[in-house]
């Protein structure tokens, strides 16, 4: 009779995904099929906002951000994850964990032509007329 272990999947950046089983090879009693991705030890438990990666042979827990909305404090347009800018002169790019970068904010801002303060949105004053 075959055996089976529970490995812990991750994605192409070591995030942790789900729990999986892996079967015992028939023709190596002893050896697994483990995933591509899979880790033998389990993740740490992660609060409401963080998520395990994987780095090396250990688990760490980093900041999770992939459900939320980013606002770009450059041009106040929305920030779609993963998406490449040009920003002065870097390509740079935000996958949705880890640390926030500075050009981004989860600050709505009020209208299309609002301006960052570095604090906060300002709207321009229509000049009386």
């Amino acid at each position: 009779m075959t055996q089976q272990i529970t490995v812990y999947q991750t994605d192409v950046d070591g995030l942790y995904l789900h729990a999986v089983t892996a079967n015992e090879l028939a023709q190596q009693p002893g050896s697994f099929n483990i995933p591509y991705g899979a880790r033998l030890s389990a993740p740490p438990v992660a609060a409401s906002g963080q998520v395990a990666q994987a780095i090396g042979d250990s688990w760490t827990l980093v900041e999770d951000w992939r459900a939320s909305q980013f606002y770009r404090i450059d041009d106040a347009s929305e920030y779609a994850l993963g998406t490449a800018i040009l920003l002065g002169d870097q390509v740079v790019r935000f996958s949705g964990w880890g640390p926030v970068p500075a050009w981004l904010t989860r600050v709505a801002p009020p209208a299309p032509d609002a301006t960052w303060t570095g604090s906060g949105w300002a709207v321009p004053v229509a000049p009386e007329v």
